[in-house]
């Protein structure tokens, strides 16, 4: 059997609690909310999702959180470690372990027995610390769970591959030999919350950023024809309340990042920006409320969705203009 000493502390996400356990491992003394934050973790992304269920997904972390925290650590090259086979992931993540190399994992939740999940989630960040070649299990640490949890080699393989869209998984991996710690903080958290900021509000994208959510306020009319509409409505509420955000999409993660930061930053202080982002946190809460209650209706009515959403925009508008400011 190969184990390595774990780091793992519970944390709310998964992606965020498993490099905070990662870098821990390497000597760091930062929070999950403080690497949140430095790989600027708000994000807001509308999809039609046709092939899958539900039809409609709001997404509201940033995609590719886990390159720019790397990035903004100094590992200008960093890229996921991926397999095109079953076999290939697995001789890669023995390799990395026995070499006393824990490795940040994207699996997929359905094939993770602790979760008992009857739905696909790809993309879902753990940390893996050994394995038992006899038993064919992996150990690895997720999220809030306090102790190891085991995996089998054979659903380790599918939760690595699955093919769910749209975030697929490649048997993506990632288990550096050495992480530096960074000297210079307070540029670190005035780039990664000006950047933050900036691509919240100056998207060119429909789908992605503020304009995701007028883009989303457009389609309320196809939703309407979608038998699916309070299954959307539902996960939306989910996905901005429930599944690994902290509550109300992030911002309240993003909020404890702010004040943590603020021992680097003075200008966070100046600013008020954590009292802002906790003004934003709270419209996110009462937009899940919105959708929650709205799934709950025998027939279709956004007007309580739209409402909430303009108030999202504009609090969270107010936050980014003085984000850029920092």
């Amino acid at each position: 059997m190969t184990l390595i000493k774990n780091t793992h502390v519970p944390g709310v996400h998964c992606s965020s609690t498993a490099i905070a356990d990662l870098v821990r491992f390497h000597g760091f003394d930062w929070s999950e909310d403080f690497c949140f934050g430095l790989g600027g973790g708000l994000g807001i992304t509308y999809l039609k999702t046709p092939q899958a269920s539900p039809t409609r997904l709001l997404h509201t972390r940033s995609l590719g959180y886990e390159k720019r925290f790397f990035n903004a650590i100094g590992i200008n090259d960093f890229s996921w470690l991926s397999a095109a086979t079953e076999q290939k992931s697995e001789q890669q993540l023995i390799t990395a372990l026995d070499e006393n190399r824990p490795a940040l994992l994207l699996t997929d939740i359905y094939y993770l027995h602790y979760f008992n999940s009857s739905s696909h989630f790809p993309g879902h960040g753990v940390m893996a610390w050994g394995y038992n070649k006899d038993d064919k299990i992996f150990q690895v640490t997720d999220t809030e769970r306090e102790n190891l949890e085991t995996v089998s080699f054979q659903k380790m393989k599918k939760a690595r591959l699955s093919q769910i869209f749209p975030f697929i998984c490649n048997g993506d991996f990632y288990a550096p030999k050495h992480l530096s710690k960074p000297n210079d903080l307070q540029s670190l958290c005035q780039q990664a919350i000006k950047g933050n900021a900036s691509r919240l509000l100056n998207t060119t994208d429909k789908t992605t950023g503020f304009s995701a959510l007028q883009t989303l306020i457009d389609d309320f009319n196809e939703w309407e024809q979608s038998d699916d509409w309070q299954w959307n409505c539902r996960f939306a509420y989910q996905t901005i309340e429930k599944r690994g955000t902290g509550g109300s999409g992030f911002r309240k993660m993003y909020a404890r990042f702010l004040g943590e930061a603020s021992q680097y930053l003075d200008s966070i202080k100046t600013l008020r920006l954590e009292d802002k982002m906790q003004k934003s946190a709270q419209s996110w809460y009462e937009l899940s409320n919105a959708f929650k209650e709205t799934s709950e209706l025998d027939t279709p009515n956004f007007d309580q969705i739209i409402i909430a959403i303009k108030q999202v925009l504009a609090d969270e508008t107010y936050y980014c203009e003085a984000a850029i400011l920092v």
